[in-house]
């Protein structure tokens, strides 16, 4: 090869060189600072649970069985099997043959008068054995006022059925303090929402009855619903509902009335 040709090829291999070009090398982007804060606290808290779970020991104690609900409440008002007891938490508060009970049929529920005494054989063992009464005599139904302090019953008597009375019982004083006749269809219905006041259902004939409104307080009569009209009610008195302590919902006939005092 002449130097000419030398020198032409070398001039071409620097044209070459210069027309190269150079592979850039972009750097990865970092991670935000906040981000990998992030990235790091979730990794400890990971690696501190994993180390939690592996010492011994360290298991998480079960929880306790719930202990089952008991079958009466502290206080609550409740009929015994048989009908014969008042029952408060489970215990007896009032038995039928209380000798106020017992006292009341014999002097006031004309049951034994002197006419009734002598009718039947059974009547004056009834009114004269106390172990007859209770065998015959049972509480129809009970309510409790809200604060269990005064007890509302309803008694019926298999010597003369279905006629019932109903009545009141004062824990406090252990007193019982009866509010209808013995007649068909009298009950006692329960407290207002507060206990402020009680009503119950009494003073019925033929299946037409009135309703009486009494403070729980002082047993005053506050309203009297379905009064008698010339002697004789028209229609019969249905209780529905307590609005409020001092407003009640009832049906008198078809027609739904409401009653405040």
């Amino acid at each position: 090869m002449s130097d000419l040709e030398r020198r032409l090829e070398d001039l071409f291999a620097e044209d070459s060189r210069a027309r190269r070009v150079r592979q850039v090398r972009v750097a990865p982007r970092r991670a935000s600072w906040p981000a990998a804060a992030t990235l790091i606290a979730a990794a400890a808290v990971l690696t501190i649970l994993l180390l939690g779970s592996l010492t011994p020991g360290s298991e998480r104690p079960a929880s306790p069985p719930a202990a089952p609900p008991s079958a009466t409440s502290p206080g609550t008002v409740a009929l015994s099997g048989d009908g014969k007891s008042v029952l408060v938490g489970g215990r007896v508060a009032l038995a039928i043959d209380d000798d106020q009970i017992v006292e009341w049929f014999r002097s006031k529920s004309q049951l034994c008068d002197q006419h009734n005494m002598t009718s039947t054989p059974e009547r004056r063992t009834f009114c004269e054995n106390k172990a007859s009464f209770r065998d015959q005599t049972q509480f129809a139904s009970v309510v409790g006022s809200p604060d269990g302090m005064q007890i509302g019953f309803t008694i019926e008597n298999a010597t003369l059925s279905p006629d019932t009375v109903a009545g009141i019982f004062l824990r406090s004083t252990g007193t019982v303090r009866f509010l209808s006749s013995y007649y068909l269809d009298n009950r006692f219905i329960g407290f207002s929402p507060t206990g402020t006041n009680f009503i119950y259902q009494g003073g019925c004939f033929e299946a037409r009855c009135g309703l009486v409104i009494i403070d729980s307080k002082t047993l005053s009569e506050i309203a009297s619903l379905n009064k008698p009209d010339g002697g004789e009610r028209q229609q019969n008195a249905t209780f529905v509902r307590w609005i409020s302590d001092n407003e009640v919902e009832y049906r008198l006939g078809t027609e739904l009335r409401r009653h405040s005092f």
